[in-house]
């Protein structure tokens, strides 16, 4: 294990970089297959909504119809930026799209009602903001 210091430390390729098993996510990068949750993202994409998906990420499992239901109620509810955020994303509007995004996730993240939060719970109120906002 490296000796722990204040200096950054950059790995390239995957030298040095540990990783676990995921709930989340498998992948067999031989077969050119990714899963959710279990379920082929071929799948997930011929069949599945944004919203249902976003719920499987979050939740574990496809939503039933009811919350399916509630689900989409709680990211309309989530949709606002706040106008911080309008503000920074109009001063770099003429960045690359993706330059644009990365700036108003970050900006986004720093105003953030829980900005200073870490529980649990207020992560899944982060992740449901920002899966409503980015769009």
């Amino acid at each position: 294990m490296p000796e722990a210091t204040d200096e950054p430390q950059i790995h390239r390729g995957l030298q040095g970089v540990y990783f676990d098993r995921s709930a989340v996510c498998d992948i067999d990068g031989r077969a050119g297959e990714l899963w959710y949750r279990g379920y082929s993202i071929h799948e997930l994409a011929a069949n599945s909504t944004f919203e249902e998906t976003s719920y499987l990420l979050l939740n574990g499992d496809l939503p039933t119809s009811e919350e399916l239901g509630r689900w989409k109620r709680e990211l309309i509810a989530g949709r606002t930026l706040p106008t911080s955020v309008v503000e920074v994303i109009r001063a770099v509007h003429t960045a690359h799209p993706m330059e644009v995004l990365r700036t108003a996730v970050s900006a986004l993240g720093a105003t953030d009602p829980d900005v200073a939060d870490n529980s649990p719970e207020a992560t899944i109120r982060k992740s449901v903001r920002l899966t409503s906002q980015v769009p």
